[in-house]
């Protein structure tokens, strides 16, 4: 849902300036959170390279704001899926960032095949769309690998505080490529930066503050699931709903549901769960 309407906003207001939009309103909601729960504890100096997530963040905005304004809701939830789900293999086997390792076998492979035949037929095996597929995959990958970075800050300064950490470095860096653009000149695909106020009264209170509210929610349960479970099982777990929810979104636009691509979706969750059920064993101890 946050990808639908934050590709939505961009569309009315341009990327760039919906990107600051988004951040903004993310970065009051959690600091109103922190001031109502009066969290002055303090906590562990993380090094610098954990405040990132939020740089990735952005990344990962564009990526979706590309990817989903020129290809099937569904179609671009199921290769951002297959992205995320590559990276969290690669995540599991290597221990990144300090994880707790796990033995992936050769189980992997018939998963992949599956759901990559289930890609093939959301798309209906018209590829046309598909030359935005490494964005979608791209899309996939980063949150993937903001979610980790995230993950372990809040591990050392606390669950809110690292969601507020993930909005100001994404601000930080949104504001630096508006003020690089607007220094360039090119104001092509990104629209203006001024008229804050202006855009949100034209795009509506929805889309304009919907975005950014839902994103503190997902940055928080991201933080609190990510140490939890192995790389992969949270992957799957959190975006098999994205999947789901990118046929409702499908159908809201048709008016219609499209049962090949409920089949595809179906087959590429069932590819990507057989992933999990034989690929991820036990934790290599002797790697930890």
């Amino acid at each position: 849902m946050m990808n639908a309407i934050n590709s939505r906003f961009s569309l009315q207001v341009g990327n760039l300036r919906s990107i600051v939009i988004v951040h903004l309103v993310g970065l009051l909601a959690v600091s109103i959170v922190i001031a109502v729960r009066r969290d002055r504890s303090n906590h562990d100096r993380p090094p610098a390279y954990l405040y990132s997530g939020g740089i990735v963040g952005v990344g990962t905005i564009f990526a979706c704001n590309v990817a989903y304004a020129n290809m099937d809701a569904s179609l671009a939830v199921s290769l951002s899926l297959l992205g995320q789900t590559i990276f969290s293999l690669y995540v599991d086997t290597t221990g990144f960032l300090g994880r707790t390792k796990y033995a992936v076998g050769r189980g992997a492979l018939p998963g992949f095949v599956i759901a990559l035949s289930g890609i093939a037929i959301i798309s209906g095996f018209n590829f046309t769309s598909m030359a935005f597929a490494p964005l979608a995959l791209l899309a996939g990958m980063l949150p993937a690998f903001s979610f980790i970075l995230n993950a372990q800050l809040a591990g050392r300064i606390g669950l809110l505080r690292s969601t507020r950490a993930n909005y100001v470095t994404g601000l930080a860096t949104t504001i630096v490529i508006a003020v690089l653009v607007g220094l360039s000149g090119s104001t092509s695909g990104v629209g203006s930066m001024g008229g804050f106020v202006d855009a949100v009264k034209e795009a509506g209170p929805i889309l304009a503050l919907g975005g950014g509210l839902m994103g503190v929610i997902m940055v928080g349960m991201a933080n609190y699931v990510f140490p939890r479970l192995p790389a992969l099982y949270a992957t799957l777990l959190m975006f098999s709903g994205q999947a789901l929810a990118g046929v409702v979104l499908d159908w809201a636009v048709r008016g219609a549901l499209d049962i090949r691509t409920i089949i595809g979706t179906l087959i590429v969750l069932a590819g990507l769960g057989l992933n999990a059920s034989m690929a991820v064993r036990k934790p290599a101890a002797a790697t930890n």
